[in-house]
């Protein structure tokens, strides 16, 4: 019984912590406010609130072309007034590379996907579209 409730408390737990936080980011010229959440790719992995802080603020400033982004400090309440933003790993190490590089591989089933589609639309246009 005390193995029972003893497991159903660290499921407990485990679910709050995997539980992404929502950070608070002031963002300057133009002047905006977002709330942001990290989306991890799956319960393996751990980022410090530090880590998702920066990750917020990099990838805001580079997706809405602000000049800088910065992590508020919370609210009394918690709450935080503004967009809500979710922010990916990809989305982060895209915000790191400098403008014009791309770090995107194309896999061979998306290759293959593509060259299915562009058939079909050739085919299916009478070879108007090929």
């Amino acid at each position: 019984m005390y193995r029972a409730i003893f497991v159903a408390s660290l499921g407990a737990v485990a679910a709050m912590t995997a539980q992404a936080a929502e950070l608070c980011v002031a963002c300057e010229q133009p002047a905006a406010t977002y709330r942001c959440t990290v989306e991890l790719p799956s319960e393996k992995y751990n980022i410090a609130p530090q880590l998702q802080g920066e990750m917020c603020s990099k990838v805001l400033a580079k997706k809405g072309a602000h000049q800088k982004c910065a992590l508020l400090p919370a609210a009394e309440g918690g709450k935080c007034e503004g967009l809500e933003r979710t922010v990916t790993v990809t989305d982060y190490q895209r915000a790191l590379t400098p403008a014009g590089e791309e770090t995107y591989e194309i896999g061979a089933l998306e290759k293959v996907q593509r060259n299915m589609q562009n058939t079909w639309t050739c085919v299916s246009s009478m070879f108007k579209d090929c």
